[in-house]
């Protein structure tokens, strides 16, 4: 069975493509196997292009866990750039089913298998208001965001580079506050009113490169917080790179997503 490999700003997925027939019957099972780093592929999570019929396309993603999440907009990108390959080159702007809700993408530049794609944002924007949680011992201060998945957005005064990432965003990721659908988590420097730099806890992935939904619930957190400003283009610095997002009254969000190889997978 064929599949691509392909990632928007290092945060990475196995693409498998089921437009005409299902391939992969248990994608919990498939997505845990070869998402699983040095002993297979290797992947943050699997995405499925499927058929739909009130879009271009349906997107189906599995974190490296198994979980199936309700969007990813990393993953978006990377699904708009594999089809837009797939059709030749030739379609430039799609709509996307998720279970988040419908996204329209489109194709601004493509160089060789790099391409910077903006997507309109079409689902929920959800801002759920000002929180707090007991962690460790400490309490952390943080915005719930839902965006067709949820966010804990925490904004910090010490460094995120120094900061605990991977324990703090376990423990908010499994809290009994968010459970049973647990959360993402984003822990945050405000840079100026039009640029933060961020961290992400990624739920069933553990702390990943980039997060396109999470830079999302940065940037409504923020506006609402009175931090960032809206109707401007705000860039979300992160380890993989920059996403900017204008939260006007469309929410747009542009960024890069590559192709890095193709190859095969014996499956039963």
């Amino acid at each position: 069975m064929k599949f691509s490999k392909l990632h928007g700003l290092g945060n990475d997925f196995i693409v498998i493509t089921e437009l005409e027939k299902e391939k992969i019957k248990n994608k919990k099972e498939f997505s845990e196997k070869q998402c699983k780093r040095n002993f297979s592929v290797g992947a943050d999570g699997v995405l499925f292009l499927c058929p739909s019929q009130k879009s271009d396309f349906k997107m189906r993603i599995f974190n490296s866990d198994g979980s199936e999440a309700e969007n990813c907009v990393n993953g978006l990108r990377c699904a708009v750039l594999e089809k837009f390959l797939l059709d030749g080159k030739k379609q430039k702007e799609y709509s996307v089913e998720t279970l988040a809700g419908t996204a329209k993408a489109k194709i601004l530049s493509f160089e060789k298998n790099s391409a910077l794609i903006e997507i309109t944002f079409l689902g929920k924007q959800e801002f759920k208001g000002k929180q707090y949680i007991e962690i460790g011992g400490k309490s952390f201060e943080y915005y719930f965001v839902d965006v067709g998945n949820p966010h804990a957005v925490v904004f910090l005064k010490e460094p995120v580079k120094d900061f605990s990432v991977e324990e703090t965003g376990h423990a908010f990721e499994c809290h009994e506050k968010f459970f049973p659908q647990r959360t993402n988590a984003e822990f945050v420097n405000l840079i100026s009113p039009k640029h933060v730099k961020m961290r992400v806890h990624e739920r069933g992935a553990c702390e990943t490169m980039a997060c396109g939904s999470g830079s999302i619930a940065i940037v409504i957190a923020g506006i609402e917080a009175g931090v960032l400003e809206k109707d401007s283009w705000v860039k979300v610095e992160q380890p993989g790179g920059i996403i900017e997002i204008n939260s006007g009254k469309e929410l747009l969000l542009r960024a890069k997503a590559e192709k890095v190889f193709e190859g095969n997978l014996e499956v039963e």
